[in-house]
C-alpha cells in the first residue's frame, strides 16, 4: 500500500469556497488556465488540452485521471518529496494517513485500513509516533542509512568495475572470434586455391594429349589426300602407278594402324566437384564459427566483515510471534535469503516464517504438520525444512515472498541439521549419530560416521558447509563441546574445543574461515576463526544472552541475530558499531 501526501493551499486552509485551481504544467509554462482534472499518478491538476495532450502520450496514457467532481480538493503546490506534515493517502487522496501496520511496513489511511488491513494489527501514528521519534528504532535509522549509504556507494564501485570487466571481455571475444573467423577464410582460400589448381592441371593436360592426337590424325589425313592424288594422276606410267600403289598400300596400313592405337587415347577425364559433407554440414548449422557458452560470472560479493575487529551494539528485538501462534516461539533454525529476509524455523509453533529484519516483521508464515528444527536455502526460490518427527525432509517455496509446500524427502528418524552444496543436502542425525549426503530425491550417497574406526559425534546439532577453497563441513556436537571441521567426503581436518563453549548448537559461517556459534549452556555467542583455531566470545550473559538456541550473521545490515530456548518470541540484534 503506498502512501503520499500533499500540503493545502492557504485558500484552502482558509476555507474559501470560492478559490480557483489551476493548471499546473502551464504555470509552468508562464500561462494559466483553469484545471479540469487531476492526474493521480503525476500528482498534477491539469486544464482540457493538456489532459488530451496526457493521454495522446504513449508514456502517460495509462495514467488515472480524476475528474473535476473527483479530484482533491487541495492544490498541491509542491511534489510528493516535498511534503512536509501533512500527507495525504495516494490511494484515497482526500483522507490523511493516520495508521502504521507493522506487518506489511505500510503507511495508510483509515480506508485503506478497512479494505486491505482488517485482520492486522494496526499503530495509530498519533499515539505511537512520540515514543517512536525518542526510540532506539528511530536512532538506529541514522546508522542504518549511513550502512546503506556503504553499501550502495560498494555496489556502485561493483557495476562500475564489472562494467569494464564486461567491455574486456566484449573486446577479448570479439578478438578471438574475428581471429578464429580470419583462420576459417585463410583455410577456405587455400583450399579452393588447391582445388582450382587440380581443375587447370586436369584441363591443361587433357587439352595437350587430345590437341596432339587431332594434330597426328590431321597430318595423317593430308597425306591420304596426297596419296589420292598420286594413284590418279594421268601424267605418270603405268610402272610408276605401281610403285605408287604399293607405296599407299604400306602407308595405309601404317595409317590404320597408328589410327587404330589414337583410337583409345582420344578421351579425356570427366570429373564433379563434391562438396564436402563436414562443410555442407557446417552450412547447414546454427552453431557455424562456434558458441557463446556461460562460463561463470562477474559478481563482487559483498565484502566480509571481519567480525573479530567488530564491536557490538544492542539494537532493537525483532517480535517474530503472529496471529496464528499458539504456543511462545522457540526458533531453532535460519536462513538469510536476501538482503535482510531471514526464513526461520518455529519449532514450537510448527511453523517456518519469512521475517524481515529492517522492518521487524513477519512477512509469510507457513503452517508445517509438525515441529522443524532446520533450515537451509536451495536454487530457484526453494529452501529445505528438516521435520525430526515426521521423518522426513519438506521443501518449501519461497517465490514472490509467500512461502508454500512442495515436496517431501523421506528420511531416517531424528534428523536435524541440514546444509545445502552442489546439489547435494547435508544432513545430520542424533540418533544413531552421522551424517548422510543425498540427492534432492533422498537418494543417500554416502555416510559418516566413523573416522579411521572413530565415531565422530555424539549429538551433531548444527551442520554448514563453508565457501572456504575447498569447501568444508562444519558440525556442531551438543554432547562433545565440539565443533569438527570435515572435508565433503567426511574426512577430519580439525576438532575446535574451548572451555567458553558449553553445548555448542547453531553455528553459521560469516565469511571464508569464520564461524558463529552459540553456547547453549555457557549462555554465549563465540566467533571461530579458522587461522588460528581460536574460539572468542563476542556475546554473552552480559548482553542479555540465556540459553541461546540459534545465531545468524545478516551481511547486508551487518546485525547478529540470536534467538533463545524458552520463552521469547523476540529475537535480540546486534549492529555493528
Amino acid at each position: 500500500m503506498e502512501v503520499s501526501g500533499k500540503r493545502r493551499d492557504p485558500d484552502f486552509d482558509k476555507g474559501s469556497a470560492d478559490a480557483t485551481v489551476y493548471c499546473q504544467p502551464c504555470e509552468e509554462g508562464g500561462k494559466r488556465a483553469v484545471a479540469k482534472g487531476f492526474c493521480q499518478t503525476c500528482e498534477e491538476y491539469m486544464c482540457d488540452p493538456c489532459i488530451e495532450a496526457h493521454k495522446r502520450f504513449k508514456l502517460s496514457r495509462n495514467h488515472i485521471m480524476l475528474t473535476k467532481d473527483k479530484m482533491p480538493s487541495f492544490y498541491p503546490y509542491t511534489k510528493q518529496s516535498d511534503i512536509g506534515e501533512t500527507e495525504y493517502c495516494k490511494t484515497h487522496p482526500k483522507e490523511m494517513i493516520k495508521f502504521y501496520c507493522p506487518n506489511h511496513g505500510d503507511l495508510g489511511c483509515g480506508d485503506c485500513v478497512v479494505l486491505d488491513h482488517r485482520s492486522c494489527k494496526v499503530d495509530y501514528i498519533a499515539n505511537v509516533a512520540k515514543d517512536f521519534v525518542i526510540g532506539n528504532e528511530f536512532r538506529e535509522l541514522e546508522p542504518s542509512i549511513k550502512r546503506a549509504e556503504d553499501l550502495l556507494s560498494w555496489s556502485i564501485s561493483n557495476a562500475n568495475e564489472i562494467l569494464d570487466e564486461v567491455e574486456n571481455q566484449s573486446k577479448d571475444e570479439i578478438a578471438k572470434l574475428r581471429k578464429f573467423r580470419a583462420e576459417i577464410n585463410t583455410y577456405l582460400d587455400r583450399r579452393e586455391k588447391e582445388l582450382l589448381d587440380n581443375i587447370r592441371k586436369v584441363k591443361i593436360d587433357d587439352e595437350s594429349v587430345l590437341n596432339t592426337l587431332k594434330t597426328d590424325c590431321e597430318s595423317a589425313k593430308s597425306g591420304l589426300e596426297a596419296m589420292r592424288a598420286d594413284l590418279s594422276s594421268g601424267d605418270i606410267s603405268v610402272n610408276q602407278r605401281y610403285v605408287a600403289a604399293r607405296r599407299a598400300e604400306k602407308d595405309l596400313r601404317s595409317i590404320l594402324e597408328k589410327n587404330k592405337e589414337m583410337t583409345g587415347l582420344i578421351k579425356a577425364r570427366k570429373y564433379r566437384f563434391t562438396k564436402d559433407e563436414d562443410t555442407e554440414r557446417l552450412l547447414g548449422s546454427n552453431m557455424g564459427l562456434g558458441t557463446l557458452d556461460v562460463a561463470g560470472e562477474f559478481r563482487k560479493d559483498i565484502p566480509v566483515l571481519d567480525l573479530s575487529t567488530v564491536t557490538w551494539k544492542k539494537g532493537t528485538d525483532i517480535n517474530v510471534k503472529t496471529s496464528q501462534d499458539q504456543e511462545t516461539c522457540r526458533i531453532t533454525g535460519s536462513a538469510v535469503l536476501a538482503s535482510g529476509l531471514f526464513l526461520l524455523a518455529d519449532s514450537y509453533n510448527k511453523s517456518v516464517k519469512l521475517v524481515n529484519v529492517p522492518a521487524r516483521s513477519v512477512t509469510s508464515r507457513l503452517q508445517l504438520p509438525c515441529q522443524p528444527w532446520d533450515v537451509c536455502v536451495l536454487h530457484d526460490d526453494q529452501a529445505a525444512v528438516t521435520l525430526p518427527n515426521n521423518l522426513m525432509i519438506q521443501l518449501v517455496s519461497t517465490k514472490r515472498g509467500e512461502l508454500t509446500c512442495g515436496k517431501k524427502i523421506k528420511v531416517s528418524p531424528h534428523c536435524h541439521g541440514i546444509a545445502f552444496y552442489n546439489n547435494r543436502l547435508y544432513v545430520s542425525y542424533t540418533s544413531n549419530p552421522r551424517i548422510e549426503v543425498m540427492t534432492l530425491d533422498g537418494h543417500i550417497i554416502s555416510t559418516f560416521q566413523t573416522d579411521d574406526g572413530r565415531q565422530l559425534f555424539l549429538t551433531p546439532c548444527s551442520i554448514t558447509v563453508s565457501t572456504s577453497t575447498p569447501p568444508n563441513l562444519y558440525v556442531s556436537d551438543f554432547d562433545a563441546y565440539t565443533v569438527l571441521q570435515l572435508t565433503l567426503d567426511g574426512k577430519v581436518l580439525r576438532e575446535y574445543r574451548d572451555k567458553q563453549l558449553r553445548s555448542p548448537m547453531y553455528l553459521v559461517e560469516v565469511g571464508p574461515g569464520q564461524m558463529l556459534v552459540c553456547g547453549n549452556d555457557s549462555n554465549n555467542v563465540l566467533l571461530l576463526t579458522e587461522r588460528d583455531g581460536k574460539m572468542t566470545e563476542i556475546l554473552g550473559e552480559k548482553d542479555g544472552l540465556t540459553t541461546p538456541y540459534y545465531v545468524t550473521f545478516c551481511p547486508h545490515t551487518r546485525a547478529i541475530v540470536v534467538g533463545m530456548n524458552y520463552n521469547d518470541d523476540s529475537l535480540k540484534v546486534f549492529n555493528a558499531n
